[in-house]
């Protein structure tokens, strides 16, 4: 099975990716994740692999954060932490790219 990290950037073009990283997902890019039955169905999916991915670099209580800012919503708390999630992931695939590119011309 393909964990969360691999299925975001295989799903998204680079150019995609950058565009998350630039302005996140509400800037409407994020195509396959926009309606919360994708966002949902993503965060449902890949649980574990999210929550434990977003506490490692921001920390539990980031997550309490989004929990409370969506107003104990389920649905706007899952949505929330996937697009956190996408958005890691494409600032993450944006800084390899990015060097990739300088290691070739080194």
């Amino acid at each position: 099975m393909e964990n969360a990290r691999d299925y975001i950037r295989d799903t998204y073009e680079l150019e995609d990716l950058k565009e998350i990283a630039d302005h996140g997902c509400s800037s409407g890019v994020c195509s396959k994740h926009i309606y919360y039955g994708d966002t949902n169905r993503f965060y449902d999916q890949y649980e574990d692999e999210i929550v434990e991915y977003i506490q490692s670099e921001y920390g539990t209580e980031f997550l309490v954060e989004l929990f409370e800012k969506a107003d104990a919503s389920l649905t706007h708390y899952k949505n929330d932490v996937c697009w956190t999630f996408i958005e890691m992931i494409a600032f993450e695939a944006v800084q390899d790219h990015q060097y990739e590119y300088a290691m070739s011309y080194a």
